[in-house]
């Protein structure tokens, strides 16, 4: 299904939580949701699972409105508990949701409960958060939906089952092509599998970026200051495209965003000795773009 975000705006007791927000995705697409905690990550999750209808704007799924067309839920999967009894057993599951959802391929579902070792006569509520996350894991993959709505996925699995339910995800990417909108902190993990990037940042899309874009938009150096001087030297150029990453004593790592070589004339302006270009990572472009994290 393809995805329309149409300037979507969003408020809780007169607090602005998201404004304006537009964007669109595509069926086979693994879309990154970044921004710091409490930025309304999940409130956008749960207005594209149909939850929570915009004050503003609308959402569609092939041109129907996900709030006010029933039928265009039952194709979207979201990994919200409170959506999900917590009284329910797996085997409990199995029966409810093949009877709901003709997609829905429980052999597949079992499958996978018996690979992840989850109890399938414990009660929801019994299980820990990583088993929890793997339970949801189970249901994304089985319920054969067409768009999967993912809230911190891997949030806590050990190393070996969140290698594994990478490695799923990818699989159903490439076998299902469902649209997948993964919300996380794990930059990493977005970083190996995700097609497309959209930070949050003070309730409006800050950027949306491709992976493939990542290098030819960004340049990341180690730049060599005159002795006595500091970072302060290039925060006098106020210019946006300079991000300052980290500094020790006269050496200062920074990101440049745009045209290298115009980079490297902000750097001769700022009086810099010398500077040699760095290996750059996803967490560099989200420390420059969207600074540290907050609680949500």
């Amino acid at each position: 299904m393809n995805l329309e975000v149409e300037h979507v705006r969003k408020s809780f007791d007169q607090l602005l939580v998201l404004q304006d927000i537009t964007f669109t995705a595509q069926t086979g697409e693994i879309v990154g949701l970044l921004g710091r905690n409490g930025v309304g990550k999940t409130t956008l999750l749960r207005m594209m699972a149909g939850i929570y209808r915009p004050d503003q704007g609308r959402i569609l799924y092939d041109g129907q409105d996900v709030y006010t067309v029933p039928q265009v839920r039952t194709q979207i999967f979201f990994t919200d508990p409170q959506a999900w009894p917590q009284h329910y057993t797996p085997l409990m599951y199995r029966e409810l949701l093949r009877r709901i959802y003709p997609s829905f391929r429980p052999e597949r579902f079992m499958g996978y409960v018996k690979r992840f070792e989850l109890p399938p006569k414990m009660r929801l509520s019994s299980f820990s958060q990583g088993m929890k996350g793997l339970f949801f894991l189970s249901l994304a993959l089985s319920l054969g939906s067409r768009v999967l709505l993912l809230d911190e996925p891997t949030e806590g699995l050990d190393p070996i089952y969140k290698k594994e339910a990478l490695r799923l995800l990818v699989e159903a990417a490439a076998e299902d092509r469902p649209l997948m909108i993964i919300a996380t902190h794990r930059l990493d993990e977005l970083e190996s599998m995700a097609d497309r990037l959209l930070f949050l940042r003070q309730t409006r899309v800050e950027a949306e970026i491709t992976l493939e874009d990542l290098p030819q938009r960004f340049t990341k150096w180690r730049v060599f200051l005159p002795e006595g001087q500091t970072a302060e030297e290039l925060a006098k150029l106020k210019l946006p495209q300079l991000h300052i990453l980290s500094q020790m004593d006269r050496m200062v790592t920074v990101l440049w965003e745009g045209d290298g070589s115009e980079g490297e004339k902000a750097l001769r302006v700022a009086g810099a000795v010398a500077w040699e270009k760095l290996p750059l990572h996803l967490e560099d472009v989200f420390a420059a773009k969207l600074g540290g994290m907050e609680d949500e």
